[in-house]
């Protein structure tokens, strides 16, 4: 009996092996790129922010090792406030709900300037969330992060 469930024990751990066995070794990496939609040049073009400050990769999305997209509407008081956030799209679908909440997190946590002017500013931005294991640099990660958000939030 004990031979049996040690020769079924020794079956599941080297087929958990081969149906994964370069992402035991590699360690993910993560990466979020935001852009913002800049209508002031007549047109609508979507600008990539250099930096986000204080954003963490989200972890229901890690622990999934998932990527994907969202496209959030908001407003922004003079006192520097959120309001009226609105997720236009997310992408993919399997992930919806995790990057939903994310982009939600980022833009209500983020610290927005106050103005002396009364404006209400309407914004537009987009968050790309890349999980990758095939890169060994990097650099290439990033790289393919900024191409994947240059395509359609579909």
């Amino acid at each position: 009996m004990y031979k049996s469930l040690f020769a079924l024990s020794l079956a599941c751990t080297s087929v958990s092996a081969y149906a994964n066995p370069d992402l035991s070794r590699k360690v993910p990496f993560v990466d979020i790129q935001a852009q913002v939609l800049d209508t002031s040049a007549g047109g609508l073009t979507w600008q990539r922010l250099q930096q986000i400050p204080n954003v963490q990769y989200p972890r229901e999305l890690l622990n999934k090792q998932g990527s994907g997209c969202a496209i959030v509407n908001f407003k922004v008081t003079p006192q520097g406030q959120v309001k009226a956030i609105n997720i236009e799209k997310s992408a993919p679908k399997r992930y919806s709900k995790e990057v939903r909440k994310a982009a939600r997190k980022i833009v209500r946590d983020w610290r927005w300037p106050e103005r002396t002017d009364e404006q209400v500013v309407d914004l537009t931005m987009r968050f790309n969330y890349c999980l990758t294991h095939d890169f060994d640099k990097k650099s290439d990660a990033i790289a393919q992060c900024i191409d994947h958000s240059a395509q359609a939030c579909e």
